[in-house]
C-alpha cells in the first residue's frame, strides 16, 4: 500500500523544505518516496502563467489551480505502484483554505469537488506566524495581510475539523523532519 501524506500551509512555512528532508530519510531507509505538487502537473507552467496574471481574488484563477490541483492527484494516482510514500506539497485542504476561507468560495461547493479526489492517509498542517513565514519566503499571497490571516485562520479550522496534525514550522527544519517522520513510520507500520 501507498501512503499519501498532505503538506499544507502558508508559502514559506518550509513545506517544501521537510519534504524534501524526510523523502531523503525515508530513501536511506530503503523506502521509494516522492513529492508532487501544482507544478508537475501537465501544462503547469503555462496555466501558471495565466493564474499569476489575474487578481488573487479572481474566480478564473482560483479554478486553473482548481484545475492544476485535480491534474495533482492524477498524477499521485499514476504514482501509486512506484512508490511507497507520496508526498502532496498541498492538497485540496489549500483550495478550501485560500478559496473558502481566503476569497469567500462557497465551502460546500470545493468540499463537494474534493470529495472525488484522493484522500491523503494523514495530512500535516505546517504552522508558523504570518511574520515568519513572510520573512522566509516572499510571495503574492502574503502581500495582502488581510487574505493571509482570512488563509491561516481556515487552515486552523480544517485542520481541526479533518483532524490534521499541526506540526510547529518555527522549529528547526531537523525537528520538523523528525515529527514528521515518527507519524510517517507509525502509519506506514500500521499497514
Amino acid at each position: 500500500m501507498t501512503l499519501v501524506v498532505a503538506v499544507e500551509g502558508l508559502p514559506g512555512c518550509g513545506k517544501t523544505t521537510a519534504i524534501e528532508l524526510i523523502i531523503r530519510e525515508l530513501e536511506t531507509e530503503g523506502l521509494r518516496a516522492a513529492a508532487v505538487d501544482i507544478d508537475t502537473a501537465p501544462q503547469a507552467s503555462a496555466l501558471h502563467a495565466i493564474a499569476y496574471a489575474l487578481p488573487l481574488d479572481n474566480m478564473a484563477r482560483s479554478m486553473l489551480f482548481w484545475a492544476m490541483r485535480m491534474m495533482q492527484y492524477d498524477v499521485i494516482q499514476e504514482m501509486r505502484n512506484r512508490a511507497d510514500v507520496i508526498f502532496a506539497d498541498r492538497s485540496w485542504g489549500s483550495a478550501l483554505a485560500f478559496d473558502g476561507y481566503g476569497n469567500g468560495v462557497s465551502l460546500r461547493l470545493l468540499e463537494n469537488i474534493g470529495k472525488n479526489l484522493v484522500q491523503p492517509d494523514i495530512t500535516f498542517l505546517f504552522s508558523a506566524p504570518i511574520e515568519v513565514s513572510r520573512a522566509r519566503k516572499e510571495s503574492r499571497t502574503m502581500q495582502d495581510l488581510a487574505f493571509a490571516r482570512r488563509v491561516l485562520h481556515g487552515y486552523a479550522k480544517l485542520a481541526a475539523t479533518h483532524a490534521w496534525t499541526i506540526v510547529d514550522a518555527t522549529k528547526a527544519p531537523e525537528d520538523v523532519k523528525g515529527h514528521c517522520l515518527a507519524m510517517i513510520h507509525a502509519a506506514l507500520a500500521r499497514d
